[in-house]
């Protein structure tokens, strides 16, 4: 969910003290004010313009986004083999579209997320992989930018690049501690990396770190599982 930030209110009495304020100003430097008037209301015109500009081009990027849902949703539906490749190569081009036409939007982010996906699906790890850290970099504070980070590290590893993976794993948990459901599946899948390096120590601390802060977290069942077993091989020692 996408969270708006409260504006802070000033209460009344601050509020009349400015306006008292200002209307001494003009009155003393009524001269000095006419001068720069001007440019003061063609500002403002600029920042009025910008803002409607602003709130247009979200509408319209967020409308682009419905209309490829739809296309999605269709495509999930189609049967027919050749459609179903027409239907995709539209909604990839749309989603392009969507990024460059509103390079820094959210909707820009759920189009490279989105794209991420569908290369993801055929197996495209490479190219999952890039869509997917291009969305997490887009607007690295919004909720979706760790679940963008968490595909991207996926995609790494069914590369084979456990290295790479692991980068984006940490990432999560050092810029994402708040923010992301699945910093559980992270620290597992760090223990994991660990572990197939024969790193015993390292992969202890972090399925332990999962057992302690993630109780409920289904991960949490498998890291129990795979610290017992490594301290039955003498790995804790």
């Amino acid at each position: 969910m996408e969270t708006k930030a409260k504006k802070a209110q000033p209460d009344k009495a601050e509020q009349k003290e400015f306006i008292e304020k200002v209307s001494d100003f003009i009155s003393k430097h009524r001269t000095i004010f006419l001068s720069i008037a001007g440019a003061v209301i063609g500002i403002l015109v600029i920042v009025g313009v910008y803002s409607l500009v602003s709130s247009a081009s979200l509408d319209k990027s967020s409308r682009a986004m419905e209309e490829v849902r739809t296309k999605i949703a269709t495509w999930n539906n189609e049967a027919e083999a050749a459609k179903k490749t027409d239907l995709e190569n539209g909604i990839m081009t749309d989603l392009d579209s969507i990024a460059k036409k509103w390079p820094g939007s959210f909707a820009a982010q759920q189009a490279l997320f989105t794209k991420g996906s569908f290369y993801s699906f055929k197996k495209d790890w490479a190219n999952a992989e890039a869509a997917s850290l291009d969305a997490s970099k887009k607007l690295p504070k919004t909720y979706l930018a760790p679940l963008a980070l968490e595909n991207a590290a996926v995609a790494a590893e069914e590369q084979g690049k456990a290295d790479v993976a692991m980068g984006y794993y940490n990432k999560i948990i050092a810029d994402y501690k708040a923010d992301t459901p699945n910093l559980a599946h992270a620290y597992f899948s760090i223990a994991r990396l660990l572990e197939a390096k024969s790193d015993w120590k390292g992969a202890l601390e972090n399925y332990n770190k999962l057992v302690s802060n993630f109780a409920d977290s289904d991960w949490t069942k498998l890291a129990k599982d795979r610290v017992i077993y490594l301290k039955s091989q003498g790995y804790d020692k």
